[in-house]
Order: structure tokens, then sequence, then C-alpha cells
């Protein structure tokens, strides 16, 4: 039964998350109109607002192009109620696609903001827009419908299997997945996500409780309470900052098996005390430099410019304070000794001082994002100080690995592409620091001074004068130039000359065979990124084994499938599946691997075909589970307290994720049957960790770029 009444600090905590939730820090507000686009930067912190107009029934799909920012897109309604967030796994560069259809006529809001809100994200362009905008036809309609129908049966999942998660007694286990389903209960049931979030708490608390800082496993133990802890703690600091803060402080109860080597704990809680600021930043500033103000008392972290850029939006007053502060302290240090120092002295001048500011346009004040920091005076001094301090290391004969050389060769390096403000603020030294700089960067053997001076030409060169200059090359290192000649043939797309560049002039047999697949490999995706399907076809049959053939057709499937035709995809998702298993079973890891692939991609064209292949796999993790039991403990932990460890690394648990996420990439066409595959799972804590992945998937896809697919694809 869950617990019916918190402590003082849990029911502060769990009293401020859904206030956290519905704060957000509204830096842009834009409407949309189909045909133009809107290009912004954003940092950590921020939230870009998008209005968009729509009529009852109308199909909106953007999309937002990422430029260096990983970004996530909600889309809310006129009443303010979420219709989807949506994040693919592209990272920092590629399309955000949105799609929706509208349930109610009104102005319905995009939001943008970095997926990383704590204030650690480093500012990267966007650009949004509308790429259609019509009535949705009966078919999509009714594809939503039964999308949405899907949704449902995942979220009654979700609430079913959020009430049994207490059964589990791996605290690893349990906790991870209480503060999984605490979050995507939120929106729908906020009680629920609440009383879970004490549950995940108390476990936190509990864990560190029965900690012996004695006992032998300690060290295991203590990288344990901290994964829990961290558990609770990251999405936690996106609810509420503050009470993140509180819960932080009032856990640090172990003490770091690696104090006194090189930081270790210290060193991340200044780390996560800063990202807590940065997520403050924008909602209490004053909160926010006092946290950092603290922190710089303790040492140097990266994080503080992170602080710097959320208060520069915000509070300019207080970000020009804090940078002050900053410089003050940097300016008592010695920092060819503390690196740390150096590189924040460099990074602050680079981002933060009057040289990285600009023209303001109409419209634009000294507190936006690109206002300067640090004062004249401030940059004069801490800039003089960085350059006395490279100019005045010494290299030694013996001396080519310490902190000091590295910090020096760093310095030297950043301050050689800051001609304008060395000769602003040094006149006259510019040429003393591109002296030192090459002293400290000329290697002291005779192969690497070789390869030094040809580094441009191999870098950059043509095709011909690197095969020149192989010509007269010393015989150990002419290999190494036909290498980067072919190189730079098949970066241009000329592989016939690049192939033959190999053949002609690597004579050693095992490098010209490896350099040959290297080729065939890189011309295979540059076709399959031209969409040349015959020639990745012909290409992958060069590849050296049936593993890497047929992950090669899943790619080509997973890439191609919204160009080609339903049946050849079909064709080639058959011919991979054939490829390494000739029965329903997988023979070792590399095969199950493999079939766990086929069977995701099954999902976009043939969920059947994808349910068969998991169902013998399904019977097989429970006949492995019953083998491990025996071998628990020799060689490999599989098994405490009688349930199977799902975070250690181990087998089990592995193909049992890859099942869940399997199923659940099924379960979107087919969510009935994905339930009862799960239902037949053995182990409580298995069967409990696929039903949340299932409910997880289902909840969080696109009913309207579903539909758009299904129809498509008919």
């Amino acid at each position: 039964m869950l617990r019916a009444k918190a402590t003082p600090l849990l029911f502060l905590i769990l009293s401020c998350l859904s206030m956290g939730a519905a704060v957000n820090a509204q830096t842009e507000t834009a409407s949309l109109r189909r045909g133009e686009s809107a290009e912004r930067t954003i940092a950590g912190g921020s939230t870009h607002s998008f209005n968009v107009g729509l009529e009852e029934g109308q199909l909106l799909q953007l999309v937002v192009e990422q430029h260096g920012v990983d970004v996530v897109v909600r889309v809310y309604s006129p009443d303010g109620a979420s219709q989807g967030q949506f994040d693919s796994p592209n990272g920092t560069n590629g399309p955000e696609k949105v799609a929706l259809v509208a349930g109610a006529s009104g102005s319905y809001r995009i939001d943008v903001a970095p997926l990383e809100q704590d204030g650690g994200t480093v500012a990267g362009r966007y650009e949004i827009k509308i790429l259609d905008l019509r009535r949705a036809t009966d078919e999509e309609l009714e594809s939503i419908r039964s999308v949405e129908a899907v949704r449902a049966k995942g979220r009654a999942l979700l609430a079913e299997t959020a009430g049994n998660l207490r059964l589990i007694r791996l605290p690893e286990t349990r906790i991870r997945l209480q503060m999984q389903a605490a979050q995507l209960l939120w929106e729908t049931d906020e009680k629920l996500a609440r009383e879970l979030v004490e549950e995940a708490i108390g476990g936190v608390r509990e864990y560190l409780a029965s900690v012996d800082q004695g006992d032998q496993n300690y060290y295991q133990s203590y990288h344990t309470a901290m994964q829990l802890r961290n558990e609770v703690l990251t999405p936690l600091i996106q609810r509420n900052p503050e009470m993140a803060l509180s819960f932080m402080r009032s856990t640090r109860t172990l003490t770091d098996p690696n104090a006194g080597e090189g930081g270790g704990q210290q060193s991340q809680e200044l780390q996560l005390e800063l990202s807590i600021a940065g997520q403050l930043a924008t909602k209490d500033s004053k909160r926010a430099l006092q946290l950092a103000q603290e922190s710089l008392k303790k040492g140097y972290s990266y994080s503080l410019l992170d602080t710097l850029r959320g208060l520069r939006t915000t509070d300019r007053e207080a970000a020009v304070t804090l940078a002050g502060e900053i410089v003050r302290k940097l300016l008592k240090e010695d920092f060819l000794k503390n690196q740390d120092a150096a590189n924040l002295a460099i990074n602050l001048l680079q981002q933060y001082g009057p040289a990285a500011s600009r023209e303001l346009t109409d419209g634009e004040s000294q507190s936006d994002e690109t206002a300067a920091l640090l004062s004249d005076q401030e940059y004069r001094d801490l800039f003089g100080k960085l350059l006395s301090a490279a100019l005045s290391y010494t290299p030694s004969v013996t001396d080519h690995s310490s902190v000091e050389r590295s910090t020096a060769q760093n310095l030297l390096s950043t301050l050689g592409t800051m001609t304008e403000a060395v000769e602003k603020y040094a006149p006259g030294r510019s040429a003393a620091v591109q002296k030192r700089a090459k002293e400290l960067t000329t290697p002291s053997d005779t192969e690497g001074r070789f390869w030094q001076k040809h580094q441009d030409l191999l870098s950059n060169g043509s095709v011909d004068a690197i095969l020149e200059a192989a010509g007269r090359a010393p015989r150990e290192f002419k290999i190494q130039f036909y290498e980067h000649a072919a190189l730079r043939a098949s970066a241009a797309g000329d592989f016939a000359r690049a192939r033959q560049i190999l053949i002609d002039h690597i004579s050693h047999p095992f490098r010209r065979q490896q350099a040959l697949r290297n080729l065939d490999q890189q011309s295979l995706h540059t076709a399959l990124g031209q969409g040349k399907l015959e020639e990745v076809l012909r290409l992958s049959g060069n590849l050296a084994t049936a593993s890497e053939r047929a992950r090669m057709l899943i790619q080509i499937v997973n890439q191609m499938g919204a160009t080609q035709k339903r049946a050849a995809m079909l064709d080639l998702l058959e011919q991979a599946r054939a490829m390494v298993a000739t029965s329903g079973k997988a023979e070792n890891q590399e095969q199950m691997d493999v079939l766990f692939e086929v069977a995701r991609a099954y999902a976009r064209f043939e969920p059947a075909r994808g349910f068969e292949i998991l169902e013998p796999i399904a019977g097989q993790l429970d006949e492995m589970s019953e083998a491990a039991v025996s071998l628990n403990g020799f060689g490999q932990q599989f098994f405490q307290d009688g349930e199977l460890l799902m975070q250690n690394g181990n087998a089990v648990a592995n193909i049992a994720t890859q099942l869940a996420y399997s199923l659940g990439a099924l379960a979107a066409s087919d969510f009935d049957r994905a339930r009862t595959m799960a239902d037949g799972m053995k182990r409580m804590e298995v069967r409990l960790s696929v039903y949340m992945t299932i409910a997880q998937q289902t909840m969080n896809q696109s009913a309207t770029e579903r539909a758009v697919l299904i129809t498509r694809r008919r």
C-alpha cells in the first residue's frame, strides 16, 4: 500500500513539484504562418513559444531543424492541455518533426526548449517552419482514433503497473521504475505520481541508512547509493530545482571512497549545484546568484559559464556581479598549476568579454543573450594574467606531459586565435605567442616533426599533390601518404580512384585489405545517404559476415522505407532474418541482437511478423533466466535477493531490456498481443519492466505522425 503520509521535507518537495512543472522561461513568443520560417538561438534554461491558429480537424505538420542543440518540442491545445512531446534520437543536429490534428479551433502553442534544461546546455540554433497545413482526411482521422485508443491502453497499463512496483525488492530496479512512472503520470494522475516520488525518496533514504561504511564491499554500495540518488534527483531538478537542492544536500550522508583522488564526489556535487543554479536563473535570479557564489568558494566548474548565460537573459545585473566575482578569484590563481581555473578564465574571456559582444539592433537591449558581462578593465586584467602565465612557461627536455605544459599549450593555442585582443591589450606580443606555441607543439622526435611538416598537405591538399609527395617520402612513410590520398579521393566521391590507389600502392596484404574494407563501408553509407538502393544492395554483398549484411538490409529499410515499395522492404527484412537464424531461437548474442532489430523494423510494415520473431525469444529468455540461477556468482552476478539485476549489464538483463523495447515498438500496432506476451513472462521484475516500456512507448507515440504513415503505406 502506498504511503499516505510524507515527512515535512517530502511534503514540501511534492507540493512544489506540480508548480515547478508549470513554470517555463518564455524568452520568445511569435506566430507561425505557412510559407514562413523562424530561426532562433537558444540556451539551457530557455523556452521559446510559438502560436499557430488551427481549425477543428486541421492537420498540422511542422519541423524544427536543430543546428548544434538538442531540443524537445511540446504542443499545447487552446485550453492548455498537452498534445504531445516530440524528441527523436538524432542528437544536436537534424529534424524534430511534429504532427497533430486539432481537436478544437483556437490558438495552439508550440514550445521549443533544450532537451537538457540544467543550464549546462551550450547555446545552439534551430529553425522552425510549417510543412503542411490542411484538412485531415477521413482515413487519417480514423487512424488517429485507433492510435489514441492504444495510447489510452498504455495509460491504463501504466497505472496498473505503478501500483505493483512496490513488489520489487531490489531498490536499483524499483526506484528507477517508480521515477519513470511518476514522470509519465504527472499530467494525467498527479496524486499517484506524487506517491511514487514519495516512495522513491523513501527508498533512497532507506538504502543510504543501510550502507555500512566499514564493509569490504563499501565501494560498490557507495556507487549504487549515488546511482539511486541520481534516479530521483535528475527529474526532480526539472520539476523544482530548489527542492532538488534540498534533497541533494540532505542525502550527503556517505563518504566518497575516492576522496582525495581528483575531486571525486565533491566535484560532482559542485556540478549538480551549478546545474540547479542554471535552472533557477530563469525563475529566481537572486537565488541562482547565491548558489553560484557559494559554489565559487568551493572550486571552479565550467557550469559557472552556463549559470552566467542563464542570468544574462533575465537579470544582467546579477550576471555582471557573478562575472566580476569570478574574475577577482581567478586573478589570485596560478594558472599553470590550476588547469580548471585556466580553462574557465579563457572561456570567460571568449564568451563574455567585450570582444564577444556585438552591435545591438533595433529592439534589442543590453540584457539580451549577446551582452558583454566583463568590463574593459576586468577583461584587460584577466587577459594580461593569462598571457603572462602562458609566456612564463619554459619547456624542458624531460617535461612532455605535465599539467603545466598541457595548460600552457592550451592557453597559447587559444591566445594564438585571439590576435586582435593580443594587439589591443598586449601590443607587440603576438609574435612571442606564436613563437612559444610553436616551441611547445614541435615534436622532439624525427617522425613527429616529419608528420607535423606535412600535416596541412595531408589534411587539405589535393589527391595529386599528396601522390606526388608520396613519391618523395621516405619508405617508412609512403603507405600513410597513399592512404591519405585514397581518403581524399573518397571524400570527393571518387571511390573508383581511391580503390585503384590502394590496389596499386599498398603492398602489405592485411593493410590493403583493411583499407579496401573501410573504403567499401564508406561508399556503401554514401550510397545509402543518397538513396541509391541498387548500389547499396550491390555493395552490401561485400560485407564480411552475415550479421553485417543483415544489419545493412535493416538499415536500408529504416532509412529508405518511406520512399520505397512496401513489398520490397518486406523482402529485404525476410532476407535479413534468414541470414542470421534458421530456427526461431538465436544461437548466440549477435544473432539475437539482429533478430531484435528485424522485429522492430517490421513494426512499420508488418507487425505480425515482428511478433513471430519475438515469441520464441521470449521463451528463450525464460530458459536463460533459469540457467542463470545456477550460474549466479560464477563469473557474473545475475541475481540478488532472488531478483534479476536489471542494471549491472549482465547478458540476461540486456536481452530482457531489448525484448521490452521491441515489444514496445510493436505494441503501437497490436497492444493486446504485446500485453499478452508480457503477461507470459515468468519473472515478476522482468514482467513489470516490460509493462513499463510498453506503456511508455505507446503513450509517447505521436498519433498524427503514425496515422500519416499508416495512410501513406496503404
